[in-house]
Order: structure tokens, then C-alpha cells, then sequence
């Protein structure tokens, strides 16, 4: 199926997800996990749960780190305030990053350059098809072109002071280090944040308010807003600092190769 027409059919699909009959028939994912046989795209969105979940196993082959996606899109993709990924519907749109009108499928496929530090899939990938699936089944019921609730990260007031990262290094070590490492190297199933196994320089997670948004709605796992805004902009301010993969927008010969490929 070609990718575009896919696409169109996940976005007529879209147009209907208010309805309250279909709202009663969607099957959840523990349901569709269950399944002997399962249709087209209702595959595809278990391929795509499986991709965001463990994606270091089902998508490996464009992958540079040792990230999943669900590391930042918690909870699969539906936690509100970390990603949430119930979004299709507020797609296509314009992104100042790459400077165009994104649709659903170049947004995934950047998040594989830049969160995963690897390599741009085609438009027509099996990931890519399957992780498309899976955004448009979380956004059953959402409103086309509506921005849905806790979307995104939180933006953090203005503190008036500036992020201080040497306070950042502080509190890092004291609620953050015991999970993440000393060195940001991740422990256990726990992501490296900084490193070369963590997302690269061009990644959203390294700008350092929707870092802190982030790390403010959401850490220490448990403990979610028990920072304050000020010590999730210092630690922001801190992670920002350390080593991480180069923007790959930094090189012109990656850059060539994505133009190529769109």
C-alpha cells in the first residue's frame, strides 16, 4: 500500500473517530495483543505499540542509540504532559525545524534521525507505516486540527532567574544519578541521557525548556512536579551541556542524503 494513500485512509479514518460507536468498538491494545488474526491495520498498530515500546528490538536497522521511543513518549505514547502521541489529527503542519509542512509520516521519520540518533527511513517503511497506525488509533475521539489535552510538554513560567547549570549538577546528583548514572549512561532498562548512547544534539529533549518541561511534569519516576520549575530548568540547563551525537543538520553530506531520500 502506498504510503501516502495510507496515510489518507488513517486520516479518513480520523474524521469518523468521534463517533460514539466507534469509540465502543475500538478494541484496546491488551485485546489486540490477544488476537490469533488481526486485519491490516489493526497490525500495523500493534507493530507500531511494539516499535515505541521496545524499539531497540523492532526497529533496530534505523536506530544509533540505545533508546526507545517509549523512554520520552511514556507509557506508550498515552501519558499526558510526556509526549503523548494522540496526535494525528493535528497533522499536516508546519514545522520551523525543517522549515515545511509535515505530515504524520516525516515527523516519525525524523524523530529517527534526531531522538534515535540513526538513520531517516523511507516514507514507505514498514516502521514508519506501522508507528503512523499506531498515532492515529491513540487519537481516536480527538477533534481534528484541535490540540488535545496535556499535549506535548508543559512550558514553564518564567522563573526570573536563568537556568544555572552548575545548581543543575547538583540536583542531577541527588534525585537523578541514582536512576540515569553518575555519567548519564542510564542503569538498568533506565535511558542514558547524555553520551553517545542518548538522543544527538538536533533532538527536541535538547533544548533546554521543553527539556525541563519534561523533566518537571514527569521526574523522578514516582515523584512526578516535585521539583521546582527553577531546579527542572537547572537540570535541563545541565544535561544541555554534556556530550551528546553532533546535529546531524550539521553535516552536508547527511543533509544531501535527506533531501535525496524525501
Amino acid at each position: 500500500m502506498k504510503f501516502t494513500h495510507f496515510l489518507t485512509c488513517c486520516s479518513l479514518l480520523l474524521i469518523t473517530l468521534t463517533s460514539s460507536h466507534a469509540q465502543q468498538s475500538q478494541p484496546s491494545i491488551e485485546q489486540l495483543l490477544n488476537e490469533p488474526f488481526l486485519d491490516d491495520y489493526y497490525s500495523n498498530v500493534v507493530y507500531g505499540y511494539e516499535i515505541i515500546t521496545d524499539t531497540q528490538q523492532h526497529a533496530s536497522r534505523y536506530v544509533g542509540n540505545s533508546l526507545n521511543c517509549s523512554n520520552c513518549h511514556l507509557q506508550a505514547g498515552t501519558q499526558q504532559e510526556a509526549l503523548p502521541l494522540n496526535v494525528a489529527g493535528m497533522y499536516p503542519k508546519w514545522r520551523a525545524k525543517n522549515g515545511k509542512r509535515n505530515g504524520i509520516g516525516l515527523r516519525i521519520r525524523e524523530c529517527f534521525l534526531y531522538s534515535m540518533d540513526g538513520i531517516m527511513p523511507t516514507e514507505d517503511a514498514p516502521e514508519v507505516l506501522a508507528i503512523a497506525a499506531y498515532v492515529t488509533y491513540l487519537s481516536q475521539g480527538q477533534i481534528m486540527g484541535a490540540e488535545p489535552e496535556g499535549r506535548g510538554v508543559p512550558t514553564l513560567p518564567d522563573t526570573g532567574y536563568d537556568p544555572n547549570a552548575a545548581n543543575g549538577r547538583a540536583v542531577y546528583l541527588e534525585q537523578c544519578s541514582s536512576c540515569h548514572g553518575q555519567q548519564g549512561e542510564g542503569i538498568a532498562d533506565t535511558p542514558a541521557v547524555w553520551g553517545s548512547d542518548s538522543y544527538n544534539k538536533g533532538a527536541g529533549m535538547n533544548g533546554i525548556r521543553e527539556a525541563a518541561g519534561f523533566i518537571w511534569a514527569n521526574m523522578p519516576v514516582g515523584k512526578p512536579k516535585s521539583l521546582s520549575h527553577q531546579q527542572a530548568l537547572d537540570v535541563s540547563a545541565y544535561l544541555n551541556l554534556q556530550y551528546r551525537p553532533a546535529d546531524p543538520r550539521e553535516s552536508k553530506f547527511l543533509k544531501l542524503l535527506e533531501r535525496l531520500i524525501n
